[in-house]
């Protein structure tokens, strides 16, 4: 790889990797968090179990909890230690000092002030806690309430009084725990219904149901040291829970919840112009049009793009942390002051087009020449980053080493700073594994934890610029394919750590119910997603609109957000001449401009002429080439119905038809179910029933079968095809069922808007 200069890149990558793993990742990005929540202050307010001077009387002499044996050995700082264990910062712990000099007094005993004076309670009692401004509170309390003349009314208002008063001066995260050491039902239950006003910022953290499992010691029967880890602990696993669920605020749904009919992964980062290996003349202005043609023509569904520039490991733009690409119209344009990402973040948003950021995780390493694997400063000084084995030369980054994690993060943080994006897309379909082969699931926390640190990361420039930050993801067709590749995607969204699924790669049959049962009652949206260069096996840019209405139709049924399409060809004909892109056409059109206008529209399409299409395992681009198809799931359609080996019992198949066909009897012109043989077969040896319905093929074309239907023999959704006879003796190899396509054709004079 040619650097500019070679040894300055390379000293200015490992002066940042010394940065890193000296400081961490929360010093190294600026941020001092515990999970997604801001730690660099903590507050305990609670009784003689969080703070008690000495008192000779009961033979206390300690100024921690009791009655530890130390203080390090009381729940305040050993839940101290465990959070600054995780954030590798330092959480000062001032307790009240004994000889009353000052201090933050951040470890306060207010068992006057809120237990037996609820009544008299007031914020000028803790106002100097209130002016610490606490990120995070521990308010315990309860034990010493009298239970004598108790007034629950009272309690509850002075208790919801202190929490808003904690509210108003900095907003902190609050956890209440329960009665520890002597039950109180009661007292517990206005807690709990105190927290459930504010589930944002107040957590109910139930302990009474382990004081059977607290030894005590000392005075008044206080919890020993197990007993002070166990509070400890507990408390830990609560405050851990909320730090994974990341806050969204209502900026950030509304952008979520923008219209987004068409999807677009814009693949521009390989072609035979500006990121090609000959100089050319080409203006960017040039280039810029024809890149945009498909998404300017009148009536065009496309809502978002996601524009993929390089491979992610080598930079088409300025990188203090990646090198950058050589290519030589694009080293001309820099040279012209032209920074070709900044110019796509301002043509889309001209055009009021959401533009993201497409990001492949293990993304390929080429030269100026394309095709040469180019040579990566870190993968040479950090083998032991890389995955061993694998297809791609150069190696690809195991994502269970946290330096990898942590160098991908800052090279998302240079993009997300440097560009005025709307959203960011982590692209796990380029390339799996991440994760050591055979041991994807058992190291799923290690993609966690990074999908988490990004979506922290994105919040943190949100917050700065004052905009919304969106994170989508592209994944595996299935939910359990994903799980295969170690990607957890229930936790992404069950702690708000990602706001779109983009599904599948080259797939045309996507697991819609499984990820709609993890993402109900979410924000999360989801867009099954069709590839049309690594497209799916037999469906290899179908020069025709009725494939692709099909697909959309049976998703937008299925309950999809949107569509997603990837390696489509988002130029017109004349503009890609310009650029030296061709794709497939349809009556001299783009098939791929013409559905742009159809298929983000489900009421639109159900006029439209489709093929309903079963979908077929694999299909072109490396994985199938190279023969693998057992150490990772995404890419690779594993579970597609076809093809279907023919034996002796009868062969079962469904196709999905998004239209109410029977509905519309009087508007369909031509219906037919169209099956595809491995072999030529004589129609007596095999029986075919639809919904249980015998047919018989009209016509043969080949060894294609070519059965009419009527309307009133299909069903909205999912149909049953059943094949049977189908042994024929004599034949050298078993037969199997290719494809299995519906057609539908509609008379144009009678169609209903």
């Amino acid at each position: 790889m040619k650097l500019s200069p070679p040894i300055d890149r390379v000293a200015i990558l490992c002066l940042w990797l010394a940065m890193l793993v000296h400081f961490g990742p929360t010093e190294a990005f600026g941020q001092q968090r515990f999970g997604s929540l801001k730690a660099d202050r903590i507050l305990f307010l609670g009784n003689s179990l969080t703070l008690h001077g000495p008192k000779a009387e009961i033979g206390w002499a300690g100024n921690w909890g009791m009655a530890a044996s130390a203080q390090d050995k009381d729940y305040v700082h050993l839940l101290t230690a465990a959070i600054g264990a995780r954030t590798g910062g330092q959480l000062v712990l001032e307790p009240t000092p004994i000889d009353a000099s000052k201090s933050a007094e951040n470890v306060l005993n207010i068992a006057d002030i809120l237990e037996r004076g609820y009544a008299t309670y007031e914020a000028a009692k803790i106002q100097n806690q209130l002016d610490w401004k606490a990120n995070i509170v521990v308010l315990q309390c309860g034990e010493n309430v009298p239970q004598q003349g108790f007034d629950a009314q009272a309690f509850h208002k002075s208790l919801l009084a202190l929490l808003d008063d904690l509210k108003a001066s900095s907003n902190p995260q609050i956890f209440v725990t329960g009665n520890i050491l002597w039950g109180n039902p009661g007292l517990d239950e206005i807690k709990r219904k105190v927290c459930e006003e504010d589930l944002g910022h107040r957590t109910f953290v139930d302990i009474s149901g382990y004081q059977s499992d607290i030894p005590i010691n000392g005075p008044v029967g206080h919890p020993s040291d197990v007993g002070m880890k166990l509070i400890a602990d507990t408390l830990f696993v609560a405050i851990s829970k909320k730090a994974d669920l990341v806050e969204l605020s209502a900026a950030h749904i509304a952008a979520v919840n923008r219209r987004r009919r068409i999807y677009v992964n814009n693949d521009v980062g390989y072609d035979a112009v500006a990121m090609g290996p000959k100089m050319t003349a080409i203006k960017p202005e040039e280039w810029l049009a024809a890149r945009f043609s498909a998404f300017d023509q009148p009536g065009c569904q496309v809502d978002c793009v996601g524009w993929c520039l390089d491979e992610g490991n080598i930079a088409a733009y300025p990188s203090q942390v990646i090198p950058e690409l050589q290519y030589p119209t694009l080293l001309r344009w820099r040279k012209e002051g032209v920074d070709i990402a900044q110019r796509i973040v301002e043509e889309s948003h001209r055009r009021k087009l959401e533009v993201f950021w497409e990001h492949r995780l293990n993304g390929a390493d080429r030269e100026a020449d394309v095709t040469t694997p180019a040579r990566h400063p870190l993968k040479d000084t950090h083998p032991d980053w890389l995955l061993e084995g694998g297809w791609w030369k150069p190696g690809l980054w195991n994502f269970a080493i946290p330096e990898v994690r942590q160098y991908k993060i800052a090279v998302l943080k240079e993009v997300a700073e440097r560009y005025d994006l709307d959203g960011l897309n982590l692209d796990f379909g380029r390339h799996p594994p991440y994760l050591p082969t055979g041991m994807q699931w058992e190291h799923r926390e290690a993609l966690t934890d990074f999908v988490r640190q990004v979506r922290l990361m994105l919040q943190a420039v949100a917050e700065k610029r004052g905009r919304p930050f969106l994170l989508s993801v592209r994944v595996a067709d299935t939910v359990p394919g994903c799980y295969f590749d170690g990607m957890d995607v229930e936790t992404w969204v069950r702690h708000n750590l990602v706001d779109m699924i983009i599904l599948g790669t080259r797939s045309i049959q996507v697991d819609l119910p499984g990820f709609k049962r993890i993402t109900t009652g979410s924000h999360v949206k989801l867009y099954p997603c069709i590839d049309q260069h690594h497209s799916p096996d037999g469906y290899h840019a179908v020069p025709s609109p009725e494939f692709l209405r099909g697909v959309a139709a049976n998703w937008w049924h299925q309950g999809a957000d949107g569509i997603a399409t990837f390696n489509f060809w988002n130029e017109l004909p004349e503009s890609g001449k310009v650029i030296g892109s061709a794709g497939p056409l349809f009556e001299g059109q783009s098939v791929h401009a013409l559905v742009y206008k159809e298929i983000g529209d489900p009421k639109k399409l159900t006029s439209l002429d489709k093929w309903f299409v079963v979908a077929r395992r694999y299909g072109g681009g490396f994985y199938d080439r190279l023969g693998n198809r057992w150490n990772d799931y995404t890419n690779l359609n594993h579970q597609a119905p076809l093809p279907l080996t023919l034996g002796a019992d009868p062969a079962w198949v469904e196709v999905s038809l998004a239209d109410d066909i029977a509905a519309r009897a009087n508007q369909v012109d031509r219906l037919e179910l169209r099956l595809q043989l491995s072999a030529d077969t004589a129609p007596e040896q095999i029986a075919v029933k639809f919904n249980g319905i015998k047919l018989r093929p009209q016509k043969q074309e080949g060894n294609w079968w070519v059965s009419a239907l009527t309307p009133q023999q299909t069903a909205t959704g999912r149909n049953l095809i059943t094949l049977d006879g189908t042994k024929p003796g004599g034949r050298e190899h078993a037969l199997s069922l290719e494809k299995v396509e519906v057609h539908v054709k509609y008379r144009p004079n009678k169609l209903e808007d």
